[in-house]
């Protein structure tokens, strides 16, 4: 009986090692497909920040290939950008993503083989200005590196990890693991953010799980087309046009009215400087002004239909829908 204790107690280790949902396609998996008619709408603005071809060559070049577009509207997998070593991108989306019952967003990445996983953290922000990291998890193991072309990673092993699914499938996320997080507002995401996890397993280069356990994918990939190639971020959950996005913006920032063929008054009384950026319905820049305490902006010159305008200060901002007529 003693050693049959000590045998079980010797397997609670290996137990307590979570298996996650498995490659697309495979009983059980959480894989989202590009197509899917739960993908309601798509990120429409992209910034990226390179990383190095290899993290360890300070000499070498940066990733390359592609460029901010290709990572907005339907994830086609016919265009990605390469982020590179440690690189990122933060997408902003026509709407901000709301929790709901259920993943609220996925994330595609191209990869070719499920065993060939690029992996990438994802952070979210509904300022901006802070992020917040979904808690990821990553039992690949991590004594040997995985090589540029090995296909030996486990999408079993991993959690909360942009990258986990072939091209053409996203990962999906769910902000009600965030709840509770100071600062930001998991009913009002306006960002999300992808940064490339190197994948290195030395220790000088290497990035972390949410159990200090280093991550290991393919490396070095001393190419253009180096690091997380992101395809898109499809959205599943979404706030309606208008949504209130600060608290403290919505009581001290007056806009009125909200249907007019002309003026839109507005008052500030925030004690902060703030900015006015007015969009249509498909996020095209129409105006922008910066305001100290009160006045007005003319739509006079702008067709009728649906206009946002996004009031934004140092540290939050907000979102109001305007209809506009003849």
């Amino acid at each position: 009986m003693i050693k049959r204790l000590l045998f079980i107690f010797s397997l609670i280790p290996f137990l307590g090692v979570a298996q996650f949902a498995p490659a697309a396609g495979q009983p059980g998996s959480s894989a989202i497909k590009n197509d899917s008619t739960i993908i309601i709408n798509w990120a429409s603005g992209c910034k990226i920040i390179r990383g190095r071809q290899d993290i360890s060559n300070v000499s070498g070049g940066y990733a390359s290939v592609g460029d901010s577009s290709k990572a907005i509207g339907f994830a086609d997998g016919l265009g990605v950008v390469s982020l590179g070593d440690g690189g990122s991108a933060v997408l902003t989306f026509p709407q901000a993503i709301k929790n709901l019952a259920g993943p609220d967003f996925c994330v595609f990445e191209n990869s070719f083989d499920p065993g060939f996983l690029e992996l990438a953290f994802v952070e979210v922000s509904s300022d901006g200005i802070n992020f917040t990291r979904f808690p990821a998890t990553c039992n690949v193991q991590n004594t040997v590196q995985i090589g540029p072309f090995d296909t030996s990673s486990d999408a079993t092993k991993i959690n909360n990890l942009a990258g986990k699914y072939i091209g053409g499938y996203g990962v999906p996320f769910d902000l009600l693991e965030l709840t509770g997080i100071p600062g930001l507002n998991i009913n009002a995401v306006t960002h999300v953010k992808i940064i490339d996890v190197v994948g290195c397993i030395q220790p000088q280069y290497a990035r972390y799980d949410k159990n200090n356990n280093i991550i290991n994918d393919p490396w070095a990939t001393p190419y253009s087309s180096g690091g997380f190639d992101l395809d898109g971020v499809g959205v599943l959950n979404q706030a309606p046009a208008g949504i209130q996005e600060n608290d403290d913006l919505n009581k001290s920032v007056r806009l009125f009215p909200t249907v007019t063929n002309d003026e839109i008054y507005f008052v500030n009384e925030s004690g902060q400087p703030l900015e006015l950026e007015v969009t249509d319905i498909s996020s095209k820049m129409i105006k922008t002004m910066f305001i100290k305490k009160s006045g007005s902006i003319s739509l006079a010159s702008v067709v009728e239909g649906i206009y946002f305008i996004k009031i934004k200060g140092e540290h939050s901002s907000l979102v109001k829908k305007i209809i506009k007529t003849n």
